[in-house]
């Protein structure tokens, strides 16, 4: 069993019913702006790295001529019909999500935080945090400021598109770019949530 963070978050998080968790959600910045500035899409078609991030290859549901898939789409590229998003408000502030085996306690008492190498205090928190956990592996997320929720009003549509292409996306990936994409391992993002990083 992998002692590897990146592999304890997502293993440990995953039965929580909210897609595959990210350990590492920042963006590489030779991504294309249009990618940037919004992150992960209903459409996204990409793998997950050795590092547990995930590797933006190109969105199904925009253009090969946009900004975000511009020299990224397989040849003869038609993307699909839009499938509609479902906007929702997702976890409210100070939501605390953890693992099967980590207990929440919470203390509502005003906490001041220093550092060793400062008088002052840097930092006050409303809230402090104890995770008990009866496992020697576990995961915790806070949301400070809540997230988004992102949905496909139509995943099914989705799934059969990517049924229909798979085969031409690693063909594509694999020997025209030179990728080692194992059969399998490429994903199509039909919902996302969302919080700061």
């Amino acid at each position: 069993m992998s002692q590897r963070a990146q592999d304890i978050y997502p293993s440990s998080m995953l039965s929580k019913g909210h897609g595959y968790p990210s350990w590492l959600p920042d963006m590489p910045s030779n991504w294309p702006e249009a990618y940037l500035c919004h992150g992960t899409q209903i459409g996204d078609v990409g793998f997950l790295d050795e590092h547990g991030g995930f590797e933006y290859l190109f969105n199904v549901c925009k253009s090969a001529e946009d900004p975000i898939n511009l020299n990224r789409v397989p040849p003869n590229f038609v993307p699909i019909q839009n499938p509609g998003v479902l906007e929702q408000r997702g976890f409210d502030k100070d939501s605390v999500i953890t693992s099967t085996s980590v207990l929440v306690q919470r203390s509502t008492e005003t906490k001041h935080v220093s550092f060793y190498y400062s008088t002052v205090p840097l930092l006050t928190c409303n809230s402090s945090f104890q995770f008990p956990s009866s496992n020697t592996r576990g995961a915790v997320l806070i949301l400070l400021d809540g997230s988004e929720s992102y949905n496909s009003k139509n995943p099914s549509l989705l799934a059969e598109y990517a049924a229909s292409n798979a085969h031409s996306w690693y063909k594509y990936i694999n020997d025209d770019q030179g990728r080692m994409i194992r059969n399998g391992s490429l994903y199509l993002v039909t919902g996302c949530d969302k919080c700061r990083w």
